[in-house]
């Protein structure tokens, strides 16, 4: 089984509906994913009720992450934290990493 870490960085939403998409696909073949949010993805995730529709939906058993201190220095922490949980992206990516999860990015 593949164990994948999907970053998505993107402010694109075409991007971000791609990493969804990518990530529900693979999770429904039986992989083991990860998605979190860093950077400009998570504003657009915050402030963009589709992509918030379509996140909650991709992850309808667990939510996905994203960075708190950018969610916290963009000002969407409260808006974000209704969709995603809000975790240190740099300790979620090396902890991944070291479990075995290979990265992709978006």
């Amino acid at each position: 089984m593949t164990k994948l870490l999907v970053v998505v960085s993107s402010a694109d939403k075409a991007k971000i509906n791609l990493a969804l998409g990518f990530s529900k696909r693979q999770k429904a073949a039986g992989h083991e994913i990860r998605l979190i949010f860093f950077g400009p993805s998570e504003a657009m995730v915050a402030k963009d009720q589709e992509l918030a529709v379509a996140v909650r939906d991709a992850f309808p058993d667990e939510k996905p992450k994203a960075c708190v201190f950018v969610a916290e220095n963009g000002g969407v922490k409260e808006e974000l934290g209704k969709i995603v949980e809000l975790v240190r992206a740099g300790q979620y990516i090396t902890g991944s990493i070291d479990e075995g999860y290979s990265t992709i990015s978006f």
